[in-house]
């Protein structure tokens, strides 16, 4: 498989809002180009509308979020590259804590769409008129509410990336693992787990029918992996020169527990009393209490009077089967190798080939036949109206600065520009036949219709997107019926 880029001109109007300006004018996002104003898509929103039509037309599922005090972010103990095509294609960052955190940089590189034509101060009307009348008809006292838009008709440029070296593949490090060959799970330990048990805890409702955990008159409300603890059950402590607060639950709340040490080689057993704590690192303050999160939802034993709180990361891995002991992990035809790395493990995920390839074909189709989109309600098009793509040695977007238009009057349609400063780089990063697709809206130049039949000659151009997709190293023959 072979990287590629792919730059597309579209037709668009105002897909992506941004503030209000004067408390009822909805703006949209714009950029001074060479003196003039243009309006944009930012590359956010191309990733929602291009996701969100790999969902509807290849049932591509939402990937699982978490929510980490005020950060809501992928859940990747959830979901993986494996299991999720969104995590594999989009990457992301999951924050674990104390400033670590694991990232995916996305394989699918995306630019803004930015507008080939000038805006002009364009600008609507609006107004609820309909629910007006209805209101105003069942003798309910209403009033219009109007507001304005700025509005921006017009052709856009748009280039996409795909790393085929990056896609399907994705590593972690680790602080241990361990696999259950009986029930076929791999765990993985992200951060060692640490735990506090509170002793003499009594469950109960207060006036607003909410759970609530008490000792004493200290309370401790939990919403799934959110608490909001009593000030009065922890301590404050400051360490390091930046002198960064944290927080532990104060010992004479804590359950004793029997532990058992000593050297091994000795195989001598010397019991004595612990008391397990946690270290929290981030949180917020709110009058009498703490708040922050937790990794998994605190477990309350009644019989017991006791709540066990627990921060640490794990990840459990289910249908998993061991092929090299220690080393090499097969699940559903993907792999996953585990390496040492120092006193920690990398662990490497591999999509098998044939997913990945559907994923990348998948991602391909979607572009070139159009995404989904709509803004402030309104329908709207991203669907290619000209496209000039190649597999290439570096996944840039070789064509995206050389592209333009140049509207030709008589035929109220445009031209093509710079496809021959595309066609220099021939001997550079391309790594096969370019391919080219126009339509009666958008035409190359003359011109270069001579260079191009010239070229499909030399075999170094194609308008066959079967024969690109087997350039790029992805066209099978289930595939090649689908196009």
């Amino acid at each position: 498989m072979k990287n590629i880029t792919l730059t597309i001109i579209f037709e668009g109007s105002a897909l992506n809002r941004d503030e209000k300006v004067g408390g009822n004018i909805l703006s949209i996002k714009k950029l001074q180009i060479g003196g003039k104003t243009v309006s944009f898509i930012g590359k956010t929103a191309i990733r929602h509308y291009l996701f969100s039509t790999l969902n509807k037309a290849f049932g591509w599922e939402e990937a699982k979020v978490t929510g980490q005090g005020e950060v809501v972010q992928f859940d990747i103990t959830k979901d993986d590259i494996l299991t999720s095509p969104e995590l594999d294609a989009f990457g992301y960052m999951y924050t674990i804590g104390d400033q670590m955190s694991i990232t995916r940089k996305a394989p699918i590189g995306i630019t803004k769409a930015v507008a080939l034509t000038e805006w002009n101060g364009d600008m609507a009307f609006y107004c609820n008129h309909d629910l007006v009348n209805r209101g105003t008809k069942q003798g309910l006292d209403v009033r219009p509410n109007p507001f304005n838009k700025e509005e921006h008709l017009s052709l856009y440029k748009l280039s996409f990336t795909i790393d085929a070296e990056r896609f399907g593949k994705d590593e972690w490090v680790v602080e241990g693992y361990n696999y259950d060959s009986s029930n076929k799970k791999l765990f993985l330990t992200i951060q060692t787990p640490k735990y506090a048990i509170l002793k003499d805890v009594e469950k109960e409702e207060d006036e607003k029918e909410n759970v609530v955990y008490k000792i004493g008159d200290k309370e401790i409300y939990i919403e799934g992996k959110i608490l909001k603890v009593s000030k009065d059950l922890m301590e404050s402590s400051k360490k390091g020169k930046e002198r960064e607060a944290s927080l532990k639950f104060k010992s004479n709340y804590l359950k004793e527990e029997e532990s058992q040490e000593g050297p091994q080689e000795n195989k001598k057993k010397k019991k004595g009393k612990k008391k397990s704590n946690i270290e929290v690192k981030e949180f917020k303050e709110e009058e009498n209490f703490y708040i922050f999160s937790v990794s998994k939802e605190p477990i309350y034993e009644e019989d017991k009077k006791q709540l066990k709180i627990e921060i640490g990361l794990q990840k459990i891995i289910e249908n998993v089967e061991e092929v090299k002991k220690d080393e090499e992990y097969k699940v559903n035809g993907s792999l996953i190798k585990i390496e040492k790395a120092g006193d920690k493990f990398k662990v490497i995920f591999e999509v098998s080939k044939d997913e990945k390839k559907k994923r990348i074909y998948e991602i391909l189709t979607v572009i070139k036949d159009g995404l989904y989109a709509q803004s402030s309600g309104e329908a709207n098009t991203i669907i290619p109206l000209f496209i000039i793509a190649a597999p290439v040695k570096v996944p840039s977007p070789i064509f995206h600065p050389h592209i333009d238009i140049e509207e030709i009057k008589e035929t109220k349609s445009y031209k093509v520009k710079g496809i021959s400063d595309c066609l220099k780089n021939e001997n550079g990063w391309i790594a096969g036949k370019i391919y080219i697709f126009e339509t009666e809206k958008i035409k190359c130049e003359l011109k270069i219709k001579e260079i191009i039949e010239e070229l499909q000659k030399k075999q170094k151009i194609t308008t066959n997107w079967n024969e690109f997709l087997k350039e790029c190293g992805l066209s099978n023959e289930e595939q090649e019926q689908k196009s």
